[in-house]
């Protein structure tokens, strides 16, 4: 088993228990093992703080070490536009609450990194094929012109 595949099974260990305990009666403990596993990650991998937004979202990237499921698809207008491809234990279940919850292990990471994340589209919303979109802004843009997916409706 290569150090990828180590990678990815953890991973998908990790989602397999923190998405179902996003969904239930003790979801706060979500927010506390992902800010855990955030500066875990951070250490480990000797993350950096990044000023331009392009920066902070590779190395948010980097830092789960399988860029080819965290694709970059745009930066303009200091926004960067994001796909999650990785496999997630919410998909199509319908609870984007439970996916914003369950997110707090990126926003976390990227506001130690100086920035700050938006899901657009999550796949928990049986509507949304293939990936989830996010948009990377630096951690003090205070615009609020992205609405967020467990907001729509």
């Amino acid at each position: 088993m290569t150090s990828e595949d180590k990678k990815i099974a953890l991973y998908k260990r990790v989602n397999s228990f923190t998405g179902p305990l996003s969904r239930t009666r003790h979801h706060w403990r979500t927010e506390v093992i992902a800010k855990i596993l955030a500066q875990y990650t951070w250490l480990k991998n000797k993350g950096e703080p990044k000023k331009a937004v392009a920066d902070i979202a590779e190395e948010w990237r980097r830092m789960f070490g399988l860029k080819q499921y965290w694709k970059i698809n745009q930066v303009a207008d200091d926004t960067v536009h994001a796909e999650i491809h990785f496999e997630c234990a919410l998909e199509k279940t319908g609870d984007v609450n439970a996916c914003y919850r369950l997110m707090e292990y990126d926003r976390a990471l990227l506001k130690k990194i100086g920035g700050q994340l938006v899901v657009l589209e999550s796949r928990a919303d049986p509507a949304v094929r293939g990936c989830c979109k996010v948009a990377i802004r630096r951690l003090d843009d205070q615009r609020k012109d992205l609405i967020p997916a467990h907001l729509k409706k």
